[in-house]
């Protein structure tokens, strides 16, 4: 593997779940195709419980350009992705933090 980009910026749970899943990571460890370190087996055990398992590269490409027309932000867009909140009392404290820091800043 080689790195083209050292920081492209913050990634999605679905992006490193992805990236896990073609390194070969799975729960039947027997079946790893490339070495896995440890923490990446607790990293991917903890996101195929999370939202990102069932998500689709088509599906967050399409919520992050939907988002653009709202002036959102990419580090919100970004949490919203990984959240996945199913109801707008969820998705409330996303913004209001961000509205937060936005002001500290």
């Amino acid at each position: 593997m080689k790195i083209v980009k050292a920081n492209a910026g913050a990634l999605t749970n679905f992006e490193v779940l992805d990236f896990l899943n073609s390194r070969g990571a799975s729960k039947d460890t027997t079946r790893v195709i490339a070495p896995i370190a440890r923490s990446e087996y607790k990293v991917y055990d903890y996101l195929v419980e999370t939202a990102a398992s069932t998500q689709t590269r088509e599906s967050v490409t399409k919520f992050a350009d939907k988002c653009k027309d709202f002036k959102v932000a990419k580090a919100e867009i970004l949490n919203i992705i990984n959240l996945r909140p199913s109801s707008i009392v969820e998705l409330l404290p996303v913004c209001v933090f961000f509205l937060c820091v936005v002001s500290i800043l």
